[in-house]
């Protein structure tokens, strides 16, 4: 903090005088406006050396010891809570995650994979129609569709325990 002294300048004041003059007051007046000018260049130039943690220090003895708990106290349970709540939203994002990998993704993929056997059976339909013969032309499954297994000389194989 700066420590504001009064000196008092003895040139001023040489005569025992208890009265002074218009011409010595308007002397007096200039003196302490040049006076005040130069401390106050001289303070600036405190200021503007004085550090962030400076000021903040100087606040704390501004501000009542009552005051800085509440704020304190605030600022604490502001903290708790964000805390709380960006952990919720974190397990919340973890199971919604984790549940559409292992519900929505595995859906998605049979229903492409339904729509590809449909496209599929439409497509030999539209042959059978054309008048393809038999062996001639048929395409077989994409592979994993779950078409008819194909066998050692091209005879359908029906997998154990389906019917």
């Amino acid at each position: 903090m700066v420590k504001l002294v009064e000196i008092e300048d003895e040139s001023v004041y040489d005569d025992d005088s208890q009265y002074t003059t218009d011409a010595e007051s308007e002397s007096v007046d200039s003196l302490s406006e040049k006076e005040y000018d130069d401390d106050s260049d001289f303070e600036d130039d405190d200021i503007l050396d004085e550090s962030l943690l400076e000021r903040l220090v100087a606040l704390k003895e501004i501000v009542p010891a009552s005051q800085r708990h509440a704020i304190s106290r605030t600022a604490s349970t502001i903290g708790y809570w964000g805390n709380f709540g960006a952990r919720l939203v974190g397990k919340l994002g973890w199971v919604l995650t984790t549940s559409a990998l292992l519900v929505v993704f595995p859906l998605a993929l049979e229903t492409d994979r339904e729509k590809m056997m449909q496209q599929w059976e439409s497509e030999q339909q539209n042959l059978q129609q054309n008048g393809g013969a038999p062996g001639q032309g048929q395409m077989m499954p994409p592979p994993g569709l779950g078409g008819p297994a194909v066998g050692p000389a091209g005879v359908p194989v029906e997998a154990p325990g389906l019917v």
